[in-house]
């Protein structure tokens, strides 16, 4: 079967992150993607010859079954890499950007918008995670709809539905939604999973050969269940662990994903019955209550097993009863006791000894992620209580054998997961990766988009700072930050002017004796750069520099005539505009004081044609 081409939102491809009251089945996703006339191939999940593979027998099956496999693998790889390309272009993320807003209509609510820019920002610079060469920065919008709902596309688009943030009061809560999402863009879940999707579909044809009506009936039916069970709620599964421990690095309260997890279980599941999933859909992801206990199991560990929540309020540490847990004005109790315990969890994790808490210091979890703790002690002898009984609990980490040890396991099992991270975050800031980066800065610079090209040109210089090419673009994305700066203050940007040189300066020492182009935007850039620093004479020297490698290129006669009557030198400047003049320059450009001495002087090229003919 061809999927044929389809147009509008469909089209796209997306990780639709439903988190309760609907669900998208695997069909409709694998439509969804592959329907987009963006992909550059049509695939078909059924080997051409396979109605023939029925009538045939011994060495004909063995070498249809070959031909099978071989078709699979190079399905994949195709599907895999089509996806990824697709995902790795800023216009492209620009363009769903734009059809989502298009489409839906954003959030116009200033609270939404300012939660999700400062958790998702937060999970972004402070968390502990590995982004892929061929993976786009993270862009978001809040869209208007009462779903409760979120998503991921493969270009890292994350959208937010009104309807969740509103729901979710707590910032914990709304990072563990972020964080899953998040991790379908790090971990590239769309292109697996798609690709995946082609062995399966190869598998049943292998399956079926010379298999009768019904059987092939259901061996069908069985495979799309397994393909749903073994891609997309694996992913689902991966989103939850790896989004979890995302949130966790990033300072977040581990509370905060059980609490997220219990909020979707409270919108309800589907139907989850067995032969329902296999004869009529699979759900594509795993049912919320089994995600809201494995989140929890993750909290409590988080913390070294010794705190607890029990009747959804009720908070223990070391199976001793601490407190129960009460609504407050915009939280539920169930949520306040996970958020409370979440907050035990973390200070357990992060501190060594009970001494590090601070008790009765100013800096006494004066950090955002223990907010529900700390309002939950407003009795002092509530507080003096935890201290006892943290300090029991840092004991028995020393003296108890069976808490000695599932520390040391949890703990090793958490820097193998860290320093796994970090081995694939050294690999991708290779100098082989720097041109990815240097492709996701231009394609931002030319949208506009300069916050974000700025981060991708810093990212392939730390790839490569030996390479002229990206030093240079360091100093071109300061110098277009200056200029987003100068049009919100109308002066620039110091810092901003002295960066671009110091990169400029930088890469005219690694470049030297390369080509003439490379070597004149040099040269023009640091006489621009100067001029803005209000350096005259050394941008002369490198304009002067340029011209002598580019005559016919008009804008380096600009600076040296602009620079030459800063400095009050009227007849150079004169001289310097006339020859800017005389290139093609634009006389709005020439100031008032110098344009009729300018204008007299200059002359066309076919002026000069005239004079002689």
């Amino acid at each position: 079967m061809k999927l044929s081409h389809k147009s509008g939102m469909m089209n796209h491809m997306k990780n639709n992150e439903v988190m309760g009251l609907k669900k998208m089945n695997l069909k409709k996703k694998v439509m969804y993607t592959l329907s987009t006339g963006l992909l550059a191939c049509t695939f078909s999940f059924a080997p051409l010859s396979a109605p023939a593979v029925a009538e045939a027998g011994g060495w004909d099956v063995v070498g249809n079954i070959f031909n099978t496999v071989s078709q699979a693998a190079f399905e994949y790889e195709a599907v895999r890499s089509n996806v990824l390309n697709w995902g790795n272009s800023p216009a492209t993320q620009q363009q769903i950007l734009n059809e989502t807003v298009q489409k839906y209509g954003v959030d116009t609510s200033l609270e939404h918008n300012e939660r999700v820019s400062r958790v998702l920002n937060q999970l972004i610079d402070r968390g502990h995670y590995a982004m892929e060469p061929n993976s786009l920065p993270f862009r978001w919008r809040v869209i208007n709809s009462d779903e409760w709902n979120a998503a991921c596309y493969a270009n890292d688009f994350i959208e937010v539905n009104s309807a969740l943030v509103e729901d979710l009061k707590s910032d914990d809560a709304l990072a563990g939604v972020l964080a899953h999402e998040m991790t379908h863009g790090l971990h590239q879940h769309i292109a697996d999973a798609l690709a995946k999707q082609v062995l399966y579909k190869y598998g049943s044809s292998l399956l079926t050969m010379n298999a009768d009506v019904f059987q092939s009936t259901l061996t069908s039916y069985v495979t799309n269940y397994i393909t749903v069970k073994n891609t997309t709620n694996l992913n689902e599964a991966d989103a939850d662990e790896s989004g979890f421990y995302l949130l966790c690095s990033a300072g977040f309260n581990p509370g905060g994903f059980p609490v997220e997890t219990m909020a979707m279980t409270l919108q309800g599941d589907v139907d989850r019955n067995l032969l329902k999933e296999i004869f009529i859909g699979a759900a594509d992801h795993p049912a919320s209550q089994k995600r809201f206990e494995e989140s929890v199991q993750r909290m409590e560990e988080y913390g070294y097993n010794h705190v607890k929540v029990k009747n959804d309020k009720d908070i223990f540490i070391d199976d001793k009863y601490f407190m129960t847990a009460t609504a407050t004005p915009e939280m539920a109790d169930w949520a306040n006791a996970y958020l409370i315990a979440g907050g035990i969890c973390k200070g357990i994790h992060d501190y060594s000894t009970v001494e590090a808490w601070g008790f009765g210091t100013p800096d006494f979890l004066n950090d955002k992620a223990y907010d529900n703790l700390r309002n939950s002690l407003s009795d002092t002898a509530l507080s003096d209580n935890l201290q006892t009984m943290l300090a029991n609990a840092y004991s028995l980490d020393i003296y108890d054998k069976d808490h000695r040890s599932t520390k040391a396991k949890l703990k090793k099992a958490e820097k193998e997961r860290n320093d796994k991270i970090t081995k694939r975050k050294n690999e991708v800031m290779s100098s082989e990766n720097a041109s990815a980066y240097e492709a996701h800065f231009e394609g931002y610079t030319k949208l506009g988009l300069n916050v974000l090209a700025y981060k991708e040109a810093e990212k392939a210089y730390k790839a490569n700072p030996n390479s002229y090419i990206q030093t240079g673009n360091m100093s071109r994305a300061y110098n277009a930050l200056n200029a987003d700066y100068k049009e919100k203050h109308n002066t620039w940007n110091d810092e901003y002017t002295q960066k671009a040189i110091e990169y400029t300066d930088k890469a005219l020492k690694i470049c030297q004796d390369n080509s003439i182009d490379d070597t004149y935007w040099l040269y023009s850039n640091m006489a621009y750069y100067q001029m803005q620093a209000q350096n005259y004479a050394a941008s002369n020297e490198h304009a002067l520099k340029a011209i002598s490698l580019k005559p016919d290129e008009k804008s380096n006669y600009r600076f040296v005539g602009y620079n030459s009557l800063m400095m009050g030198d009227k007849g150079s400047a004169v001289k310097y505009y006339s020859l800017y003049l005389n290139h093609g320059g634009d006389k709005d450009m020439v100031p008032a004081e110098l344009s009729s001495e300018v204008e007299a002087d200059a002359k066309t090229i076919e002026e000069i044609y005239a004079s002689n003919e």
